[in-house]
């Protein structure tokens, strides 16, 4: 068995999260910690499996369960340089010399830029197969980001 860390944003939940907390519990998500951000409410799994696609896929059904259907695997999106650097256990200036091609092998991922902020957002699953051929990403999180992008 491995050990998979992701998180889920649950959109269509509104409630008190200390009831939320029971519930998820209840329904199988005893390895999620509740979380809730500007009325947001998000699971931060460490789940065992077999592999990633189980992981993620029976976390999943456990949460629609409840009758939650509105879900979103983080992994499978786009986010920023710091947001991935924390997501890979680097620093973000690390990552960002990577993406200026100042070090790996000159290939990383091109940025998609935020038309109203203009600010980088990349794909992680991109960024994650990167990492993970330079050596740089645990197998496990390399597992989580493919898993989510099929």
């Amino acid at each position: 068995m491995n050990n998979y860390h992701f998180t889920v944003v649950v959109r269509d939940a509104r409630s008190d999260l200390s009831v939320l907390e029971d519930k998820f519990f209840e329904a199988g998500c005893d390895d999620a910690l509740v979380c809730s951000y500007n009325d947001t409410i998000y699971l931060e799994f460490d789940r065992e499996a077999e592999n990633a696609e189980q992981a993620i896929h029976s976390a999943l059904d456990n949460i629609r369960s409840l009758g939650f259907h509105d879900l979103i695997v983080e992994e499978q999106g786009y986010s920023t340089l710091a947001v991935m650097a924390e997501r890979a256990g680097m620093t973000r200036q690390a990552l960002s010399l990577y993406a200026q091609n100042k070090r790996g092998d000159g290939n990383f991922p091109r940025p998609m830029y935020g038309l109203a902020s203009r600010s980088a957002m990349y794909f992680w699953p991109e960024v994650a197969t990167w990492l993970f051929n330079q050596g740089k990403l645990h197998k496990n999180h390399y597992e989580v980001a493919r898993t989510a992008m099929s």
